[in-house]
């Protein structure tokens, strides 16, 4: 998808701290017959139905800030390797942290000017964390994500992606 201003940048502008996250919007995945494979060509992927919100609180601000997945975001679910999955699976509690996630890892492709700032990962992860957070992930659960991401999770947010967003297939 080319980029394009027709969304928000979802990267806020100013390094704080995510003190807060909610998820107030129903997340709605789909999975097409021939579905599509992800970045890394194994695991068949699943498309974000609908558009998709999450909100967060940066220290210091009273309000909320919102960022929204957009329709047609390709997601392989959680990223985890055969043996993470012993601890973490695809999905469960912290689903809703990961898809938002997957969009900030390759939205710095969709705007003017975006590029792999480390500043933006860095918001990227500290969000998951907050999503884990007040998603009721386990501790140990959410610490073996997020440090996971930190230490891992460097070369696939700076891989460009040019399959990041699906068609939506037509109703039958």
């Amino acid at each position: 998808m080319p980029r394009s201003d027709a969304r928000p940048d979802p990267y806020p502008r100013i390094v704080a701290e995510v003190m807060d996250a909610r998820h107030p919007d129903p997340l709605i995945l789909m999975r097409a017959a021939d579905a599509p494979r992800g970045r890394t060509g194994r695991d068949a992927d699943y498309i974000v139905g609908a558009p998709y919100r999450g909100e967060y609180r940066l220290r210091g601000e009273v309000g909320w800030r919102s960022v929204t997945v957009p329709e047609g975001l390709i997601t392989d679910l959680a990223s985890v390797g055969p043996l993470g999955r012993i601890l973490v699976g695809r999905v469960g509690s912290h689903l809703e942290a990961v898809i938002v996630h997957d969009y900030l890892y390759v939205a710095w492709q969709d705007f003017a000017g975006g590029d792999a700032r480390a500043v933006d990962r860095a918001f990227a992860d500290d969000l998951m964390r907050a999503v884990m957070r007040r998603g009721r992930v386990g501790p140990v659960k959410a610490g073996v994500i997020y440090r996971a991401v930190r230490l891992f999770g460097g070369a696939a947010y700076r891989k460009r992606d040019d399959r990041r967003y699906a068609l939506r297939p037509a109703q039958t």
